[in-house]
């Protein structure tokens, strides 16, 4: 699932073309300096997450699926408009910060959008106090139909 770490030949030639669009409007420090701050980015990891709304009212669960290395969850009630039930999707976990630490220490919030008829998308955005965005599933359920919009207040759990 993740080419960066399986191949990093794909990494280089997407390192190389990224430095040649930045040199254009950037100097040369400039660009190595942000290759620098992207290169400590980690890299998105394998969660799996349960989201059930109905009217306007539901829960959601987004949780790393290697809980040894990563033992958190978020688990909290969401308000927000839909019907949806989807149970154990699998899709990716990332984050802007250079450790997990800053994910599980400083969301506050999350926000979910989800469409599905067949096939579909749920992102959910992880937000820290002040509404900066920190962290995101993302996900493709099948074989479900439903939609949602919801959003709500709590913290990564240790598990």
């Amino acid at each position: 699932m993740n080419d960066l770490k399986q191949k990093p030949e794909v990494a280089e030639a997407s390192d190389a073309l990224l430095r040649k669009t930045l040199s254009t409007s950037m100097t040369a420090g400039k660009v190595d300096n942000y290759m620098l701050e992207r290169s400590k980015l980690l890299v998105p990891i394998d969660a799996t997450l349960d989201l059930k709304l109905l009217g306007f009212d539901g829960r959601l669960k987004c949780v790393p699926k290697d809980t040894k290395k990563y033992p958190h969850k978020w688990e909290h009630r969401v308000y927000g408009a839909g019907i949806i039930d989807i149970d154990n999707l699998n899709g990716i976990l990332s984050t802007g910060y250079t450790n997990w630490d800053g994910l599980w220490a400083n969301t506050t919030s999350a926000g979910v959008t989800a469409g599905e008829a067949g096939a579909g998308v749920v992102v959910v955005v992880f937000f820290r106090k002040d509404g900066t965005p920190i962290g995101d599933f993302r996900g493709i359920p099948t074989g479900k139909l439903g939609i949602a919009g919801a959003g709500g207040a709590g913290e990564w759990q240790k598990i």
